[in-house]
């Protein structure tokens, strides 16, 4: 149980690294604590809010300011896009596991064609969002109130796609980042005694990840769960033993996430700002 919390943790900890990272392109004077002390605030609010909306909305409420909200706004809806696109290649993974578990006849080849093809032209597609930003800021034009703030966060949007290495970089870490559910979810299931193999979770975890971003309940809570234990029954687990597997998954994910509580009681430092000098003749 403790080896779940140390799991939880150091994946907490990759996220908000890699999304200050993103910031950090764009903003140099974004600290890598204040970035990590949002995300764990975000984290915690998470499960009280509509899954992924109210997080990001939380996250962005804590560093907004003037001069740094369109930065911030861009750089998590390139964080979910890319995000997405992470979770679609781990979802193939587990589609190709379920066959391989025999259960081709529940996913037949127009199921897994349909889904090839939809991780192929959104992976397509996804260049094209920075041109279009691009276009979408010109269209705008020099007007202020909400056209400028739009105009602003596509322009911000339009910036990251001359940095080729750094959405490579953030790729690949989203996609070790997929990994860490799935040893959660194990390590959890044999602190109660179960194990059912890494297939199993390789099987079920990100499919059910894959559905649990959909804003369609507070914290991914109980929809979550729902989908792993009906997963889990089409492999021959019981629903008792699933359900308890993501069920202490999910509870010791918040025991993780306490930090983000007691950061949330305790007031984020005022920003430093430069001492005036006197002018020398």
């Amino acid at each position: 149980m403790l080896a779940v919390v140390a799991l939880a943790t150091l994946d907490r900890l990759l996220m908000a690294w890699k999304w200050w990272l993103l910031v950090r392109s764009r903003d140099a004077s974004l600290g890598l604590w204040a970035a990590v002390r949002a995300y764990y605030l975000a984290s915690f609010a998470g499960y009280f809010l509509p899954m992924t909306v109210g997080a990001d909305a939380v996250r962005i409420g804590a560093l907004a300011g003037t001069s740094r909200t369109a930065v911030l706004v861009a750089s998590v809806v390139l964080e979910r896009l890319i995000g997405a696109l992470a979770q679609a290649v781990l979802a193939i993974l587990s589609v190709g596991t379920l066959v391989t578990l025999g259960l081709g006849a529940r996913v037949g080849p127009a199921e897994r064609w349909a889904l090839g093809a939809l991780v192929v032209l959104a992976f397509a597609a996804f260049p094209f969002t920075f041109p279009m930003a691009r276009w979408v800021a010109a269209r705008l034009g020099p007007g202020g109130g909400w056209r400028k703030a739009l105009r602003a966060l596509a322009e911000q949007y339009a910036g990251y796609g001359a940095s080729r290495g750094l959405l490579c970089a953030f790729f690949a870490l989203t996609l070790l980042e997929g990994g860490f559910p799935i040893a959660i979810h194990d390590v959890a299931g044999r602190s109660l005694g179960l194990d059912p193999g890494w297939s199993f979770y390789i099987a079920t975890v990100p499919l059910v990840y894959l559905v649990a971003r959909l804003p369609v309940s507070l914290g991914g809570l109980g929809f979550l769960e729902l989908s792993f234990v009906s997963l889990a029954g089409l492999l021959g687990v019981g629903w008792t033993d699933a359900f308890a597997i993501t069920g202490l998954a999910t509870a010791l994910y918040m025991v993780a996430l306490i930090p983000g509580a007691i950061l949330y009681l305790i007031p984020a430092p005022a920003p430093l700002r430069p001492t005036p000098r006197e002018r020398v003749p």
